[in-house]
């Protein structure tokens, strides 16, 4: 923008650029690195599933587990002489003030229940989502056992007692098999 050192221009014509040209100051977006071992399942994921229709998709239930922080901080724009400005000072509390972990589902026809999960997630906990929650939702959503059920490659979700109470229930909702380190693939994460 500044054709030489003869001109200057002023940080606030700088700042109307990029917002006219669209740019806008946002935090990275973070994901997992995808080694090779990665990227050859998330293409085969791809190839399989690429023709199934939009029809096929509403069968599937989403689902996924988040934490959420009370007291998490985001990034502030500031000079660099506003550094004590209270507008730009994130207090701190110890622990981060405490967290919640939620479990969540949704399909294309219904929105399933919000679980507060005490602690963190576990085999155990998960699986009494499973029969709790994923089974009776699964059972009222898809009467005709035609729902598929979608749930990433988390430590709880692939425990044996997990996969076994799963392979018990796959004649009324199977797992649909999910790629490792692939959550941009999961529509629950972009609700």
């Amino acid at each position: 923008m500044n054709q030489g050192a003869t001109k200057s221009v002023s940080q606030t014509t700088i700042q109307r650029t990029l917002l006219r040209l669209g740019l806008r100051s946002r935090r990275l977006v973070r994901a997992s690195m995808l080694t090779t071992v990665h990227r050859r399942p998330r293409l085969e994921f791809a190839r399989q599933y690429s023709s199934w229709t939009s029809t096929e998709w509403r069968q599937v239930a989403f689902s996924d587990e988040s934490r959420f922080m009370l007291h998490r901080t985001d990034g502030r724009w500031r000079k660099t002489s506003e550094r004590s400005h209270p507008a730009t000072i994130a207090g701190t509390v110890q622990a981060e003030g405490g967290s919640i972990m939620v479990w969540g589902m949704f399909s294309w026809p219904s929105l399933g229940s919000l679980i507060i999960v005490e602690g963190t997630m576990d085999q155990y906990k998960y699986a009494s989502v499973l029969a709790d929650h994923v089974h009776p939702y699964m059972c009222i959503v898809f009467p005709q056992d035609d729902g598929i059920f979608q749930q990433d490659n988390a430590r709880c979700h692939t425990a044996a007692s997990v996969r076994a109470w799963l392979e018990e229930h796959q004649d009324e909702f199977p797992v649909l098999p999910w790629p490792a380190n692939s959550p941009d693939l999961n529509l629950i994460e972009h609700l």
